[in-house]
């Protein structure tokens, strides 16, 4: 109960780190006014709006007559069950109707989807631990690819976004893209003698939000031709 809790917080504080580390001298956020105090504040902002949809997701999928109760709903560390995917899309959401006049919503998107790419890796492993560390893919091999891939991301797309060689958005769809992808994988890892993990809804809804992402992505760089690498 409190493992999970000091996990949500370990990870809220990397995913801020982060955000400042990335967002601090970004001169499109300069241009736009746009201040890490303002950045902090959307985040905290999404954070509890993803917090909710990840808890509505997860009721959703799994239904019980106990989540009637109000409080049984509301204390998640007491009655466990959190959907990633249903509180990172739930986040998203809220970004997208979060509108200012002149408001670089593509460009916060990026910069919070790598933000939390950053904190995803202690996420599975601290919730890998509260499990008992069952299955080692989850939680070794998922975060050292995931930390591998911010690499990728900060070094080599990050700069081309910077260049104008990617547009903004681009790099948010690409973090959900591997998020699904990555979930995916691990349920079909951890059930690997039970191939109906494949008609599940959860595993259904990842398929879901995968394919939606790599729509968009396509759509939105259609008009890319070349990348200067």
């Amino acid at each position: 109960m409190q493992f999970l809790i000091i996990i949500l917080i370990l990870c809220f504080i990397i995913f801020l780190f982060g955000l400042h580390v990335l967002a601090k001298e970004d001169l499109v956020f300069v241009r736009k006014n746009v201040t890490i105090e303002l950045l902090f504040n959307l985040a905290f902002y999404t954070a509890g709006v993803g917090l909710l949809f990840a808890r509505i997701v997860y009721v959703i999928l799994h239904p019980s007559s106990g989540f009637l109760n109000p409080l049984v709903f509301l204390l998640f560390p007491y009655f466990p069950g959190l959907s990633l995917i249903g509180g990172v899309v739930g986040g998203i959401l809220f970004l997208l109707f979060y509108k200012r006049k002149k408001f670089p919503t593509g460009r916060i998107f990026d910069f919070f989807s790598m933000a939390l790419l950053g904190a995803l890796p202690f996420g599975f492993f601290g919730a890998e631990l509260l499990r008992g560390m069952t299955d080692i893919f989850a939680g070794i091999f998922m975060p050292i690819l995931l930390f591998f891939t911010l690499i990728f991301f900060v070094k080599v797309l990050l700069p081309l976004n910077n260049r104008g060689e990617l547009k903004d958005g681009s790099l948010g769809l690409l973090v959900l893209i591997i998020m699904s992808f990555t979930l995916f994988l691990t349920k079909i890892v951890h059930e690997r003698n039970d191939m109906l993990v494949l008609l599940q809804i959860d595993t259904i809804l990842l398929v879901v939000v995968f394919a939606a992402a790599l729509t968009l992505l396509v759509l939105q760089e259609r008009d890319v031709t070349h990348i200067k690498m």
